[in-house]
C-alpha cells in the first residue's frame, strides 16, 4: 500500500499546489512541475502496464529526471561557464544512459548512470547554494525549498542506487530489499512535501 499507492499518489500534493499558483511560477518552478508530471506518468505506466519488468522504464526515468532537474539548476545560475557546462551535460548524459541500457545494464538496475546522475545533481545544487549565499528572506523563497528537497533526497539515496543490483541479484534478501526501498519511498515522500511548500510560497514570492 505504501509503495504502490500512498507514495505514488503523494506526487499530486506538490502538483496541485503548483497548478493553483501556476500563473506566478517562473521557469525554474515550471521545470520542477514538469519533472513531477513526467515522473507521475512514468510511474503510472510502471504500475499498470509493465508490472513484471519495469527496468526499461527506470532507464527512461533516469534520462527524464536528469534533463529536467539539471535544466532547473541551469536556470538558477547566472555564470555563463556553469550554464554551458550544464548544457553539455544535459546533452551528453542521455546518450550515456542509452549506451548503458543497450550494451551494459539493459536487464539490470542502472547502477552506473543513476548514482552518477545523483552526484551531478547534488554537486550543482551545492554549488548554487555556495555561490548564492543565504539571503535574509531565504526560507521564504520557493527555490530554497526546491533545493532542500533535492539535497535531502539525491545524496541520501545515492548509496541505494549504487547497491540496488547487489541487493536484488546477489544477496537476494527480500526483507532487506523491501526495507531499503521503503526507506527510498519515504525520502521521495519527504521531497514531495518539501516541494509542495515551495509551490505554496509562489503566491507570495512569484
Amino acid at each position: 500500500m505504501f509503495l504502490r499507492v500512498i507514495v505514488p499518489l503523494s506526487i499530486l500534493i506538490p502538483i496541485i499546489f503548483a497548478l493553483f499558483n501556476f500563473k506566478r511560477a517562473q521557469l525554474n518552478s515550471r521545470l520542477i512541475l514538469s519533472y513531477l508530471i513526467a515522473s507521475g506518468l512514468i510511474n503510472l505506466v510502471a504500475l499498470t502496464v509493465m508490472r513484471r519488468n519495469n527496468l526499461p522504464l527506470l532507464h527512461l526515468y533516469t534520462i527524464v529526471e536528469a534533463i529536467l532537474i539539471l535544466s532547473y539548476l541551469r536556470n538558477l545560475f547566472v555564470e555563463p561557464v556553469v550554464k554551458r557546462v550544464l548544457l553539455y551535460i544535459i546533452i551528453i548524459f542521455p546518450i550515456v544512459c542509452i549506451l548503458n541500457f543497450l550494451f551494459l545494464q539493459n536487464m539490470r538496475y542502472n547502477t552506473y548512470t543513476r548514482p552518477l546522475e545523483a552526484i551531478m545533481i547534488t554537486f550543482f545544487c551545492l554549488l548554487y547554494l555556495y555561490k548564492s549565499g543565504f539571503t535574509e528572506n531565504w526560507i521564504n523563497k520557493p527555490t530554497s525549498w526546491f533545493n532542500m528537497g533535492i539535497l535531502l533526497y539525491f545524496p541520501v539515496v545515492c548509496i541505494i542506487f549504487i547497491l540496488s543490483n547487489y541487493m536484488a541479484f546477489v544477496i537476494k534478501n527480500k526483507a532487506m530489499n523491501h526495507l531499503v526501498w521503503y526507506f527510498h519511498a519515504t525520502m521521495v515522500l519527504v521531497m514531495y512535501l518539501i516541494w509542495a511548500r515551495g509551490f505554496y510560497l509562489l503566491k507570495k514570492d512569484g
